[in-house]
């Protein structure tokens, strides 16, 4: 019954309505099951989850549900995605992709290659970069806060931790420009069409990392981690560092935009933050919550018919975890529509869940409350300058812009 009706229902996770109070629409969708079928543009139509109970049961059952669909449907990623540019091939063998034993050989030696590097020693030269940047703000007019701060940070901070060189950021800059603009499938495909030169500055960055003794930066560790004789591959190393460096910093700066936002909206809240530094990090899990930027993971794919919570999926489907249905899921979380800046517990799946969660995480944790703090610490009385509207990005769902008054 659940497969005849729900095939008539249509959910849109770029709707304005949504994006502005996703509790409706969610709500209609939990109504019809745990698991409801949605058409995402660009990759057709799935299963996706309604409740944490759902989420939560896809994202740890990585036998049933495939990332890999080569062996399910005899059609691997790259076949069933023929028509993407060529260049964007690399991001179809990443790990977020692939599945055991390929995900945990991977995954394994990049955690091998992240030990090397703490992120906890980075919180000085973050903080560094932050200010920097407030030191160059314009000091007349609105400041559209987004060019000037939020995106940048997240920029320096992951080739600070690749260790690309200040020579390289220019051009790395103006190369992954186009990535936010994407608004519809014609401005996506182009900017995956100009990450062609990414990779040859990647390419170069291994070559001469080879060629030097083990220094620091992650792109040196990944080129000599050695795990019993396992190392990664040249394709290996730029579909990981591909990964690292795009969702290393794009998700981070959606992040700090709607921490912005919510602070710029709310005096009282603004004073919390401001005077209670110990739970500033619990605020930015709660934007993480609240907000769920990334709306929906990579779809997996059925290995098999199977029951899920009452839902028959066949063999080959593509299924996703809803995870800002995780996260405002009424039954997990209390008054999820409600923004509680000391939310405890606060057990979101903002990062994901399972075998896959973000590897990021951690940085992007870092580089949320040095930038949140170090914007308000200068400007305390900050207000939005124009309403700040959404991302109209499927799968995100973000500030679409961000400019500040900063009442100096």
């Amino acid at each position: 019954m659940l497969r005849k009706w729900a095939r008539f229902m249509v959910y849109k996770l770029n709707d304005p309505a949504f994006l502005e109070n996703p509790a409706d629409q969610l709500a209609r969708m939990r109504a019809e099951g745990p698991l409801v079928r949605m058409k995402i543009p660009l990759l057709g139509t799935m299963w996706a989850t309604t409740t944490d109970e759902a989420t939560r049961k896809l994202l740890k059952s990585p036998d049933l549900f495939r990332r890999d669909p080569g062996p399910i449907t005899g059609r691997s990623l790259a076949q069933k995605f023929w028509w993407l540019p060529r260049v964007i091939k690399p991001m179809l063998h990443t790990m977020i992709v692939t599945d055991d034993p390929a995900h945990a050989r991977q995954r394994r030696l990049v955690e091998i290659a992240f030990a090397r590097t703490s992120i906890e020693d980075m919180r000085p030269r973050i903080e560094a970069i932050a200010h920097r940047l407030l030191d160059a703000l314009p000091q007349t007019g609105p400041v559209d806060i987004v060019a000037h701060y939020t995106r940048q940070l997240p920029f320096l901070a992951i080739c600070e931790l690749l260790g690309i060189p200040e020579s390289a950021h220019a051009a790395l800059t103006r190369r992954i420009a186009p990535l936010s603009a994407v608004s519809n499938p014609i401005t996506a495909v182009y900017a995956m069409a100009r990450l062609g030169g990414v990779q040859r500055d990647f390419h170069a960055m291994f070559a001469r990392a080879r060629a030097e003794p083990p220094g620091p930066g992650l792109i040196s560790a990944l080129v000599h981690t050695d795990d019993n004789g396992a190392k990664l591959s040249e394709e290996e190393l730029l579909s990981l560092t591909l990964l690292l460096f795009l969702a290393g910093h794009e998700t981070t700066v959606h992040l700090i935009n709607a921490g912005i936002v919510a602070l710029a909206g709310d005096a009282a809240l603004t004073r919390h933050f401001i005077n209670t530094p110990d739970t500033r990090h619990l605020f930015v899990e709660e934007i993480m919550r609240s907000t769920t930027p990334v709306t929906l993971t990579k779809p997996m794919f059925a290995a098999q018919d199977t029951d899920v919570l009452g839902a028959n999926i066949r063999k080959g489907e593509m299924v996703a975890a809803l995870l800002i249905a995780a996260n405002h899921d009424p039954d997990r979380v209390d008054a999820p529509q409600e923004l509680r800046p000391e939310r405890r517990p606060n057990a979101h799946l903002g990062f994901g869940f399972g075998p896959h969660v973000c590897l990021g995480m951690q940085l992007a944790r870092v580089e949320a409350v040095t930038a949140l703090t170090a914007l308000f610490a200068r400007h305390p009385d900050l207000r939005l300058a124009r309403p700040p509207g959404w991302l109209n990005r499927a799968g995100f769902r973000a500030p679409g812009r961000v400019v500040l008054d900063l009442r100096r």
